[in-house]
């Protein structure tokens, strides 16, 4: 008699797979290599035209819900509204009940979102799925909160840093309180929620994690050991950025700091890996300052290439900020990746990174928009080889002990069964191991 399988949890995203977030990507693969059974969701297609080649180790089946958005589809339209005669032909009463719901909520809403919402409960249905776990507070928390108004299947989420801050907290209280359970990725975040919270829905800190098979320095003694992967000019340091051109980066006092280090007369090199809306300002910057020579915007790269930029770098530096409107990281992944590559770190003392960063022990932290002080300690790490390589050790230890993917995806699993359980007690009691069901 075979043993009965693990239900089937839902994954909710706005967009899959999004080269920005490997972190989720990586999730992902590590609960289905620890045997959790998925069923993935995008509320859009994806339009970045790269991808991580990990991707294609995604072994769970994805459902693209139809969308009226970012462009007018007579197909998706129709799907949508099939789904929805079928939701009226149901239950008139419970179809009208759900269309008050979203009429009365407060913030910005679409037509598009309580389409995709109904249609998203359909196949919720149809799929058998036992739960819909939901990355972002936003656009998805708010798709996933309608569709159980229709299906019944509970929903949990992931917030991060934007969606937590850019959201009214009345609004996020009532996501909240609607879902089983809620993660994020700081403890910052953690206590924010816990503020505005009025339920008792449990907060759970999950820190993001890093796969060791992948990060790790191209020779254990030493960050700056000889690689065939190194620049031709590797004597000249290399500092590496890496993120979307948006303002809570902090890019533009990273060019600042730069201009003042090559007015010093300092040899350096800087790479600044990603793309956004800033990038004609950036370019504007390079420019005014005359860093063409030592300044290089490089685009977006996948996780496979950004590897090899991580193997030429002697500095890695993030001046992260938070952003009038209150938008800000909360750990960004790519100082865990580079910590892990036993880089040395230089970054700012916001939200949730002096979690990560103990300054002058295991990276360096800077208070936000302050070019002087991101100066002075980028010079430190420039002129002090030997600083560098004990910096960059201590934060490889630090990636080691607290941010193991493994680990770290092991605790949400252990989340997301014991929700599965409480809710679907006569459905397990025949699973007498969970953690072995699908062995």
């Amino acid at each position: 008699m075979r043993s009965p399988r693990l239900p089937v949890v839902g994954y909710l995203l706005k967009t899959f797979p999004k080269l920005s977030e490997t972190f989720v990507l990586n999730e992902i693969l590590e609960l289905e290599r620890q045997g959790v059974r998925l069923h993935l969701f995008s509320l859009r297609q994806p339009r970045d035209r790269r991808v991580h080649p990990a991707v294609d180790r995604v072994r769970s089946p994805i459902t693209y819900i139809p969308s009226l958005l970012p462009e007018f589809s007579i197909v998706n339209r129709n799907a949508l509204v099939e789904a929805h005669v079928e939701l009226a032909q149901r239950d008139t009463q419970r179809y009208l009940d759900v269309l008050h719901f979203h009429l009365d909520r407060s913030e910005d809403k679409t037509i598009n979102e309580f389409l995709q919402a109904g249609y998203l409960a359909l196949k919720l249905e149809q799929l058998g799925i036992a739960h819909l776990h939901v990355h972002f507070a936003n656009i998805p928390a708010a798709t996933a909160e309608l569709a159980k108004q229709w299906c019944r299947v509970p929903y949990s989420i992931t917030a991060h840093a934007k969606d937590i801050y850019l959201t009214d907290p009345a609004t996020l209280n009532r996501r909240v309180t609607d879902a089983e359970f809620l993660l994020t990725c700081t403890d910052y975040n953690r206590q924010f929620l816990e503020n505005i919270s009025t339920h008792r829905t449990p907060i759970y800190l999950a820190y993001h994690g890093i796969d060791l098979s992948l990060f790790r320095p191209s020779l254990s003694d030493s960050i700056q050991a000889t690689s065939t992967t190194r620049d031709p000019h590797s004597e000249i340091p290399l500092i590496l950025s890496v993120g979307r051109f948006c303002a809570k980066k902090g890019f533009s006092y990273l060019l600042g700091a730069c201009h003042l280090l090559k007015q010093q007369g300092l040899r350096f090199r800087c790479a600044i890996v990603g793309y956004g809306p800033l990038q004609h300002d950036l370019e504007q910057s390079i420019e005014r300052w005359n860093l063409e020579d030592v300044v290089q915007l490089i685009g977006p790269r996948t996780q496979n290439e950004l590897l090899e930029l991580y193997r030429q770098a002697d500095i890695f530096a993030l001046p992260c900020q938070i952003t009038e409107d209150g938008d800000r990281d909360g750990i960004p992944n790519v100082l865990l990746e580079a910590m892990a590559m036993e880089i040395p770190v230089v970054t700012t003392d916001i939200s949730g990174i002096s979690e990560l960063i103990h300054s002058m022990k295991n990276g360096i932290l800077v208070p936000q928009k302050n070019v002087e002080n991101l100066t002075e300690e980028l010079r430190k790490l420039i002129l002090d080889r030997e600083f560098r390589i004990q910096i960059g050790r201590r934060g490889g230890q630090t990636i080691q002990q607290n941010f193991l993917l493994e680990n770290n995806v092991r605790q949400v699993k252990k989340i997301l069964l014991e929700t599965l359980v409480k809710n679907s007690p006569i459905q397990f009691y025949k699973i007498k191991n969970l953690e072995t069901a699908r062995q």
